[in-house]
């Protein structure tokens, strides 16, 4: 009985611990959430309300931390330097330069978000069941 109790103990001590734990992900390998792009998104907003420079500063740090990932669109990216360029205060806070940060604020959350999952057409995962409280695209052509 010991026996069998050593030969177990030494099998477990051969397997390397690495293949047991779980893979790590890098966390900048994860796709960016809504959650996690907000901060940004208000950086820039407040940047082009109030043309001062701790807000703007935060946009373009905020900004520059989107350029270092590595796993986010080219669009993503030029978006964000195109922020790291703009979100500089000026001596007038025209319309202009107001609208164009605003835009790259919407720009910023649609193109660095990660894909989400299509809602699914009618009859595409039930087997084309009928039910009741779905409406079937091809019954409204016909």
């Amino acid at each position: 009985m010991n026996l069998g109790l050593l030969s177990a103990a030494a099998f477990l001590m051969l397997v390397p611990t690495a293949a047991m734990a779980e893979p790590q992900v890098d966390p900048l390998a994860e796709p960016l959430t809504r959650d996690e792009l907000k901060p940004t998104y208000f950086a820039i907003v407040e940047c082009a309300r109030r043309n001062q420079e701790p807000g703007c500063l935060a946009a373009r740090q905020l900004a520059d931390q989107l350029m270092d990932r590595p796993f986010v669109t080219a669009l993503c990216k030029d978006t964000a330097y195109a922020v790291t360029q703009e979100a500089k205060t000026a001596e007038t806070n025209s319309f202009e330069r107001k609208d164009e940060l605003v835009r790259l604020a919407r720009d910023t959350m649609d193109f660095c978000k990660g894909k989400e999952d299509p809602i699914p057409v009618y009859g595409q995962l039930d087997g084309n069941q009928p039910d009741d409280n779905k409406i079937n695209i091809l019954d409204l052509l016909n």
